[in-house]
């Protein structure tokens, strides 16, 4: 008993561990298709078999398991493993790129470290950058990372006359005049230039123009045309290539490390290498040290704030670029031109920081601007009162929020309806409706003096309508005018807008038929004109109009429901003072009928064997096959009677769109094609027969050359187009084909004529009976039915209430048996 019980909890574990993995990993294998999921969901499906530890097998077994086509599984493990592969070489690359940014924090090459700040793409085109910008940016921020700024120093522009000579410098020597030479010449690690003839001459840490005097003096020793009175030889001395200097960047930035820049260099081109401050280093103290010494201290909001580049100072070899942590730190939300974390120094005040986001924004609020401060044990609330209050010196960590003006007005009425010029309006100018209609233009010839509408709103926000008699107003306005009061709403409603749309609307054989506008005294033959006139099929002796009935206010349900005028139009749309004009009045509907007598010619079309097809009219009403065999000149010789076949269009409703709302159901009248089956030879024999069908318009007849072979499609092995043979069977055919396959349904095969005539198998008892083959037969061999199989889902819900009952049996015997 307890081994029996041991397998039976062993039996429900497993049936619902694996129903538990598969929706763990949240696919649905048996109805999943490999080839219409996106990369992206590849990509979720590999993540979450990380997540879980299950490998590319664990998950070929859980798909197989589920029911899925081992086709698709393969296309699965290889989709998969394109996803992991992708993966793999995408961290190589990172690895790569990070023990590049290593390497260049050493050699401090700004044109390679811009890679640090790079947006990498994945390979599934996932763009990932390194920072993503949100409203607590800090200010001057965006300047390290703007691709279109780089602060790269330019190299073509005259040599600066401060600039400070060092080894690694080239030197460019041009002499002219009595004599002519040119030299270039590196200041060698000792300081020197080694110049042929005069020897090493020491330049190092001498600016530009120091070195032209000393290198001047020298050469006059060798060109005696530099000195005197009476000069003939001149020189001029140039920088050409620039030596590299190395710069380290320390403290709070987001690449420190030791730099190799150009000697042109300045404080911003390697702060810029370096990626800037990090979030909390400072903006505004800067500090150069050379020599050990504090050199210079750059302030970086000159620049941003005034674009003064006084403090870009350029750089010497082993210079040391010093940023600290902030000191102050003020942010600033709402309606500001630039929102984000200022930093402020001592002493600030609110008008500096004025000048840092740029101002306010034409939505401000600048009354009164909120400042949320924090004290030693809790936050308070600071109001500054601008202008008067700006000089408030501000402290680290407040926060400035600036807030919109209120959405209100203080002098606004306006006025809608039937004026000439409604609109808004302010209440200075208009204090009373009488003054406001005058100055909207007055009142339009349609607006219903009867009654206007004043809605005031109240001190508590609510409406209150406030009627008033137009009439009365316009004829006395000293007596009846009314005083308008801020946000005052006042609608003057037009006639047209109290009452239904007045229409008339016309139907039938009329060029324009639909609904048009009532128009006060027209007639019928007015309507017939905006109508554009009869058609030509048009009865205009056999009008009809529908009227409608008016309420005569009884409350009580009469039978008649329109009142129905026949009117007959003989001399059409002729006007005549002498003739009587049918008045139309609200809502009539007209009916102009077509005449029974007119018709439209209406063809026929027949094809194939026949001496001259072609398309034909219908004559009469009763025209035939027989009739249409006539006009076209009989068959041919080589016409196969018993395969014509007639294709006629039938009017068929179907749902052309279903709705979501209220399950209602739009519907639409289509035309479909449809083949009917004829016996054209029976026609022949036998004209006006009952074969011999009477022909619509649309129809096409079709006759086929004498057919010789015949089709065998469906469930048979190989589908093929076999040769007619009078002495074959339906049996026979399909043996051609192969036989039937697994699949097969033979009980109902079937076989459909050239004409388009069908026939089926047929049994009786144990019996089957084949239908004939005839020249150009279709044999369609269709498959079984597919039983419904239950999914893997019902199939564990099934055994798991049997093995749950077989529990519960097994521990009801075993309660028996211990009470016995």
């Amino acid at each position: 008993m307890r081994l029996l019980k041991y397998t039976v909890f062993g039996f429900i574990f497993m049936l619902f561990s694996l129903p538990l993995l598969a929706q763990d990993v949240g696919i649905d294998f048996e109805n999943i298709r490999v080839d219409d999921l996106s990369d992206n969901q590849i990509v979720q499906l590999y993540e979450r078999m990380q997540e879980r530890g299950l490998t590319i097998s664990d998950v070929e077994t859980l798909a197989i398991a589920r029911g899925m086509d081992p086709a698709e599984v393969s296309k699965l493990r290889r989709r998969i493993n394109e996803v992991r592969n992708s993966s793999r070489q995408n961290d190589d690359q990172q690895t790569g790129d990070r023990r590049t940014r290593t390497q260049q924090g050493k050699s401090g090459q700004p044109t390679e470290l811009s890679s640090y700040r790079s947006v990498r793409v994945d390979t599934l085109g996932m763009l990932l950058s390194q920072e993503e910008p949100d409203s607590s940016t800090v200010f001057g921020s965006d300047i390290f990372t703007n691709e279109y700024l780089t602060f790269e120093p330019s190299m073509n522009i005259p040599t600066p006359t401060n600039y400070v000579l060092g080894p690694g410098d080239e030197l460019i020597i041009d002499v002219w005049g009595a004599s002519e030479n040119t030299y270039q010449l590196n200041i060698n690690p000792e300081g020197a230039v080694n110049i042929s003839n005069i020897g090493p001459v020491f330049v190092n840490g001498l600016t530009i123009e120091e070195a032209r005097q000393r290198l001047t003096n020298e050469l006059a020793s060798i060109y005696s045309g530099l000195r005197g009175e009476n000069k003939n030889t001149y020189v001029q001395i140039s920088l050409g290539n620039v030596r590299s200097i190395k710069v380290s960047i320390v403290g709070e930035v987001k690449v420190p490390g030791t730099y190799t820049l150009s000697s042109l260099s300045s404080v911003f081109n390697a702060l810029y290498a370096a990626g800037g401050p990090s979030k909390d280093g400072t903006y505004r103290s800067i500090k150069v040290l050379r020599n050990g010494d504090v050199y210079k201290e750059v302030d970086l909001y000159n620049f941003l704030a005034s674009g003064d580049l006084s403090d870009n100072i350029n750089l010497q070899d082993q210079d040391i670029i010093k940023v600290d942590p902030y000191i102050n730190r003020i942010s600033v939300k709402g309606e500001a031109k630039n929102i984000g974390l200022f930093e402020t120094v001592e002493g600030e005040t609110f008008n500096d920081l004025l000048d840092y986001f740029g101002g306010f924004t034409q939505n401000a609020y600048t009354k009164r601007i909120k400042v949320e401060r924090k004290t030693d044990t809790e936050k308070k609330i600071v109001d500054i009162q601008y202008p008067d209050q700006g000089n408030t010196v501000l402290k680290s960590g407040d926060v400035i929020t600036i807030q919109k003006v209120l959405d209100r007005y203080e002098n606004k009425i306006e006025i809608e309806g039937a004026v000439f010029r409604p609109g808004i309006y302010e209440l200075e100018q208009n204090p009373t409706l009488y003054t406001l209609i005058n100055n909207a233009e007055g009142l339009m010839g349609d607006a219903f003096l009867e009654r206007a509408v004043i809605y005031r709103t109240r001190p508590d926000y609510t409406i209150e309508a406030i009627p008033v008699n137009l009439n009365a107003l316009m004829a006395d306005s000293s007596s009846n005018d009314v005083k308008l009061v801020k946000d005052d709403r006042i609608r003057i409603s037009s006639i047209f807008d109290l009452r239904e749309l007045r229409t008339v609307t016309i139907s039938g054989s009329v060029l324009s038929p639909g609904s048009y506008r009532f128009v006060e005294n027209s007639s019928l033959k007015d309507l017939i004109f905006e109508a554009d006139g009869f058609r030509d099929e048009a009865a205009p002796y056999n009008i009809e109009i529908a009227r409608r009935i008016e309420d005569d206010r009884s409350g009580t349900i009469q039978n008649e429901i329109a009142e129905i005028i026949t009117v007959s139009i003989e001399n059409g749309l002729q006007y005549s003072s002498e003739l009587e004009e049918i008045k139309l009045q609200p809502f009539d509907q007209v009916f102009v009928r077509k005449s029974p007598s007119y018709e439209v010619q209406q063809t026929v079309r027949i094809t194939g064997e026949v001496m001259y097809p072609g398309e034909y009219a219908l004559s009469t009403r009763d025209f035939r096959l027989s009739d249409l065999l006539d006009k076209s000149g009989g068959l041919t010789r080589f016409a196969y009677p018993e395969g014509a076949s007639l294709t006629r269009q039938f009017d068929t409703d179907i749902d052309k769109l279903e709705l979501n709302i209220e399950d209602s159901v739009t519907t639409q009248r289509v035309e479909s094609l449809s083949q009917v089956g004829i016996k054209l030879q029976e026609v022949l024999n036998n004209p006006d027969s009952e074969f011999d069908m009477l022909l619509q318009p649309g129809d096409v007849i079709e006759v086929p050359k004498r057919l010789q072979t015949v089709q065998i499609r469906g469930e048979v092995l190989y589908p093929i187009n076999a040769r007619f043979d009078d002495s074959r069977s339906f049996r026979n055919y399909v043996s051609a084909a192969g036989g039937f396959t697994e699949q097969a349904n033979t009980r109902r095969a079937y076989i459909v004529y050239a004409n388009g005539e069908v026939d089926r198998t047929k049994k009786f008892l144990f019996f089957k009976s084949y239908p004939d083959v005839k020249p150009g037969s279709i044999l369609i061999i269709p498959p079984k039915e597919k039983q419904a199989r239950l999914s893997p889902q019902e199939r564990i819900a099934i055994l798991s209430t049997i093995v749950s009952m077989a529990a519960i049996v097994t521990n009801t015997l075993f309660q028996i048996r211990r009470n016995n």
